[in-house]
């Protein structure tokens, strides 16, 4: 009776001792997987990890996955070291790819998901840690914004209906679309989001439009700017406009012969067949 309770003493203090090893070994620190990207880019994933103190494991080996399919691995005993596992949307870099670092190229919109890096300690335990960062690909507009239904320098008077469109190339997520007068946001009854749909060129767009009245606040300088801005996540913004004259606003200096703005060649040689020909005229005698 005594021999058997002390193999089950035994036994208790080898199991203490293996649950107190668990958890002592490499633990992943960091990993860094940009949460979102356009389309078409290189993308590099990267995961750190340290020892522990009490019970250095070598490193056997570094596996990444989407989602819950693996796609790469290193262990740094293997010749060569890098191994890669077919998965669509999954585009390995070799070149660039190291123990600490995953190269993708080209991804594309359907490489989005989650992404997990797994460490694991070499024998007797082969013990794991692993941190998981979603990432998402965003297809942009490949032209635009484009401002339709007026041109800059047109003339307007107050109290007169202005519609301009905004257009530009589809995009996925649709991008957010939002428009300014002289810089501060345009009323919001005034926008009106359109489905995507041809533009004028022929090309398919998603829009935007613009109906607003003119009024003398906005046009109190002489001109006001109509700004089309266009977001997609936080990897895309562009903006486009357009600006209207005032109908009653002199016109500009530069449009004038003698303008303070510096005059063409044609201008400048004009002026001095001119000049010249008065000076001729006054020298001559009747």
């Amino acid at each position: 009776m005594e021999g058997l309770t002390r193999v089950w003493a035994l036994r208790v203090l080898l199991l203490l001792a293996l649950c107190g090893a668990l958890g002592a070994g490499l633990r992943v620190s960091g990993v860094r997987v940009p949460p979102v990207v356009v389309s078409g880019s290189a993308v590099d994933l990267t995961c750190h990890y340290h020892h522990s103190t009490d019970r250095p494991d070598p490193l056997y080996s570094i596996k990444w996955y989407r989602d819950v399919n693996q796609f790469y691995e290193y262990i740094p005993r293997r010749d060569p070291p890098i191994r890669v596992y077919p998965l669509p949307h999954i585009h390995v870099d070799r070149a660039r790819s190291s123990q600490a670092t995953v190269a993708l190229k080209g991804v594309t919109r359907e490489t989005s998901g989650s992404f997990r890096c797994e460490v694991m300690g070499d024998k007797p335990f082969f013990e794991t840690d692993d941190h998981a960062v979603n990432m998402t690909v965003v297809d942009v507009p490949s032209w635009g914004p484009e401002v339709w239904g007026a041109a800059t320098g047109a003339r307007v008077r107050p109290g007169e209906v202005v519609a301009v469109r905004c257009l530009m190339g589809p995009s996925d997520p649709p991008a957010d679309v939002s428009w300014t007068v002289n810089g501060e946001a345009a009323p919001p009854e005034a926008v009106d989001l359109r489905p995507l749909a041809r533009g004028p060129r022929g090309r398919l767009a998603q829009a935007s439009e613009l109906r607003v009245t003119a009024t003398e606040e906005w046009l109190a300088r002489g001109a006001m700017t109509l700004t089309c801005h266009a977001q997609v996540s936080s990897v895309y913004h562009a903006t486009a406009n357009v600006t209207l004259v005032h109908s009653d606003w002199p016109q500009p200096a530069e449009f004038g012969w003698f303008s303070a703005a510096p005059a063409a060649p044609q201008q400048s040689l004009l002026l001095c067949l001119l000049l010249l020909l008065l000076l001729l005229s006054a020298v001559t005698p009747l």
